[in-house]
């Protein structure tokens, strides 16, 4: 293994790492947000209720980018890997 693979494969556990930690701060939030919602439901709070809303959307679009990110790299992980094999192949012949 080269250092260069070494370092991508640092980077991309790197990666991994970040967003489970920014899941599990969503999922964090999403219980706040939740018992925030509830508590301005039974005060009849309706600023209350549409902030925790507004929370909630913001995580869902949130989770959503970091889903669209985790398509991104490995769809380019692929390529990377794919354009290595042509470049060894060519290396053989």
């Amino acid at each position: 293994m080269t250092n260069r693979d070494l370092l991508k494969e640092i980077r991309n556990e790197n990666k991994a790492i970040n967003r489970n930690i920014q899941r599990l701060i969503n999922i964090g939030l999403l219980g706040l947000f939740g018992k925030t919602g509830q508590a301005a439901k039974e005060k009849d709070d309706e600023t209350g209720r549409l902030l925790s809303k507004a929370g909630l959307l913001l995580i869902a679009i949130y989770e959503l980018l970091l889903f669209i990110s985790d398509l991104i790299d490995y769809r380019k992980s692929r390529v990377e890997d794919r354009f290595e094999e042509i470049k060894d192949s060519e290396k053989q012949l």
